[in-house]
């Protein structure tokens, strides 16, 4: 699988880690560990919408600062629908989108972290 920026957006995850690659990548390496959507599962599984609306935020806003876009996007949207009394259970459909997304940034990141560390220089 070749570079998506719709997936992950290297210019905008480039300029907040000011250049620093080998930072950045370290920041991707911890958000892609399984761990990562656990709380999610567990939220879900449990239909616990309090639980839910955390775990959610905290994904969204981690997705948000390392640029992992369509994450975010579902994982925002999801949180402000929980925020507003959607239960869990008739989002599962939408679970499973996120995971998804979340896998396939995953497997474009692990396939091509030559990439992201040749990534060209900033321009300021």
């Amino acid at each position: 699988m070749a570079w998506d920026a719709s997936m992950i957006n290297l210019d905008e995850a480039i300029t907040r880690s000011m250049g620093r690659k080998e930072l950045y990548k370290g920041w991707l390496d911890g958000f892609f560990r399984d761990e990562t959507f656990e709380p999610v599962d567990k939220a879900f599984t449990n239909n616990d919408n309090t639980a839910a609306e955390a775990a959610l935020h905290k994904l969204k806003g981690t997705a948000g600062n390392l640029a992992v876009k369509k994450v975010h996007v579902l994982a925002e949207d999801m949180c402000a629908r929980v925020k507003a009394g959607e239960t869990t259970d008739s989002m599962t459909g939408d679970l499973e989108k996120l995971r998804e997304d979340f896998v396939n940034a995953r497997t474009m990141y692990n396939d091509n972290i030559d990439e992201l560390l040749n990534y060209g220089e900033l321009i300021f």
